[in-house]
């Protein structure tokens, strides 16, 4: 029982750290503004502020990080720069594969998730909307909000192993996010609008418990962003 513990936390920990990576380079946590505090972190994972510092420590020796006594946790400067480099260095064919990976699994993941779905998921698929129309109004890419519901689809399939390869393309998905954001300025206003309707037509088959329209829609959605990414 105590080994299956630490394992757990040591879990929690590296995802808490992913989490918190992945939206230091997408740009959620820009450079110079303050990530949220060990308190709310440590309720928001239900875990101790111990378990926290692992995370924001790792960061801190990466560089990603910087922490002021009294201030809180500030996102470094050089960030900018790992972000460029990180970029630089992924392969558009990389991606693409990416690509292949979720046209194969997500329309299924979809299909299952309409199945599976309670009370509570549909209140978070309704959330998960009203996000998303906040973020139309100041037409930004939705990187985190968007990422999480793809993600959250897979942990509400109840498949470990379809789980496991959705956080595995992680990376790869925030990475596709950024290309977006470099998009000229009405190239990536579309996409912020399409998309947003893409996930209504998503959400609606999930709240309707409709497997075969989950499907089809989430197929459609990777399929045109798959598009506006490589075209």
């Amino acid at each position: 029982m105590i080994g299956g513990t630490v394992k757990r936390r040591e879990r929690i920990s590296d995802r808490l750290y992913g989490d918190l990576r992945n939206g230091i380079l997408s740009g959620d946590f820009p450079p110079k503004s303050f990530l949220p505090t060990e308190a709310s972190l440590a309720l928001d994972y239900g875990v101790s502020r111990t378990t926290v510092r692992v995370a924001l420590d790792q960061l801190k020796n990466e560089g990603f990080v910087n922490s002021r006594q009294g201030s809180g946790t500030i996102v470094a400067n050089l960030v900018a720069v790992k972000i460029e480099s990180v970029e630089s260095a992924e392969n558009l064919a990389e991606l693409e594969k990416c690509y292949e990976c979720r046209i194969i699994f997500e329309p299924e993941i979809a299909a299952i998730a309409a199945k599976r779905r309670t009370g509570s998921d549909i209140v978070y698929f309704k959330n998960h909307l009203n996000a998303l129309e906040k973020l139309l109004e100041t037409k930004s890419v939705h990187t985190a909000e968007d990422t999480s519901f793809h993600l959250y689809l897979a942990t509400l399939s109840g498949n470990n192993f379809l789980e496991s390869i959705m956080n595995s393309l992680r990376p790869y998905i925030l990475f596709g996010m950024n290309l977006i954001k470099v998009l000229p300025t009405v190239e990536r206003e579309i996409h912020v609008m399409e998309s947003l309707l893409e996930h209504r037509r998503i959400v609606g088959a999930l709240i309707n418990g409709d497997s075969a329209q989950a499907r089809i829609f989430m197929l459609q959605h990777l399929e045109i962003t798959h598009r506006r990414i490589f075209k």
